[in-house]
């Protein structure tokens, strides 16, 4: 299987997961950036690998570009999701001030 259509299968997995959209030619565009837009204030970019593995790189430039893309669509929730070669094992890198107030949220539905 192509890395385009192990992309896409996450994409479209994770879209589905987070009641999201797959953004056409992941986000290549003009005005709609990332791979899945979350509503009308989230950004979603997926990584996976085309392996098993059992560690996976977090890029600081991957990072600065969905929060640039966030920026430009006014938008102000950011997520990346990886996997480790493994498509439903998905896992996300969140800002912290996003977990806190996930956790806030959690502890107040008990």
């Amino acid at each position: 299987m192509s890395t385009r259509d192990t992309s896409s299968k996450q994409e479209n997995l994770v879209a589905i997961i987070l009641n999201g959209t797959v953004t056409p030619n992941s986000g290549a565009g003009h005005t709609k950036k990332g791979d899945i837009l979350i509503d009308d204030f989230g950004v979603v970019e997926c990584k996976t690998k085309m392996k098993s593995s059992t560690s996976f790189t977090i890029k600081k430039e991957w990072i600065n570009t969905v929060r640039k893309e966030c920026f430009e669509m006014s938008r102000n929730t950011w997520a990346i999701v990886f996997d480790f070669g493994q498509l439903g094992e998905e896992y996300a890198v969140v800002p912290l001030n996003d977990y806190k107030e996930y956790l806030e949220y959690k502890r107040g539905n008990k």
